[in-house]
């Protein structure tokens, strides 16, 4: 794998957990002392770059992301950080906190939508977004992230994600809840998982109505 189809690779299982600059001290760390040295270092580079408890905390994550990343297509990858990081330089870090908590209210309205339907009737609706992630308009490793998450039943959604990211995936629950109960049971569903998610939302300081 060249140079900058491996520093690609890098970028892209970071991106959804590094804020712009963290990344591009990331990707320069990488560039400078591991570039040349062989994938189990990987493991070592990542450790140093997980520097606060919540990265220490995630670091397996990401460096399964790395991995997961390597063995994309070029075309699924992101695009050479050196080149998109160095043009935004304007680094907003509470974005990235606000957008945490949205990924959080957003999983846990989905989870009480997913909780109105028996097992067989929630696969189903899980199945219906996966089949239909290809209208989702996101990079290719969060559609992945996405993907697992609805296939594996897990608990919390990788990755950060844009408020209109979010909207598309609840579209499309609605969609599926229509098709398999009807709008008059959906539109109920919703209202019901909406009054109960509201705690959290308030709590987090999120908006839950922006998602919707």
């Amino acid at each position: 794998m060249e140079l900058t189809l491996r520093r690609r690779a890098i970028y892209t299982g970071m991106r959804p957990y590094f804020d712009d600059q963290a990344l591009l001290n990331a990707i320069n760390l990488w560039q400078a002392e591991y570039s040349h040295k062989q994938k189990f270092a990987l493991s070592v580079f990542v450790a140093r770059c997980c520097n606060t408890t919540q990265l220490k905390l995630e670091r397996p994550k990401i460096l399964g992301a790395i991995f997961m990343a390597m063995d994309l297509a070029s075309d699924e990858l992101l695009p050479d950080p050196f080149v998109e990081l160095n043009a935004n330089n304007v680094f907003q870090p509470e974005i990235k906190q606000a957008q945490d908590h949205t990924t959080k209210v957003f999983t846990m309205l989905l989870q009480q939508l997913f909780l109105k339907f028996n097992k067989s009737e929630e696969q189903q609706l899980r199945k219906f977004l996966i089949d239909h992630l290809h209208e989702v308009k996101t990079d290719k490793m969060r559609l992945m992230y996405i993907r697992e998450w609805l296939a594996l039943h897990t608990h919390d959604l990788e990755g950060t994600y844009d408020l209109e990211v979010l909207r598309q995936l609840i579209n499309l629950v609605y969609v599926a809840m229509c098709q398999s109960a009807g709008p008059v049971k959906a539109d109920h569903y919703l209202s019901q998982s909406i009054k109960e998610t509201e705690p959290l939302s308030l709590e987090s300081g999120f908006r839950l109505h922006d998602l919707l």
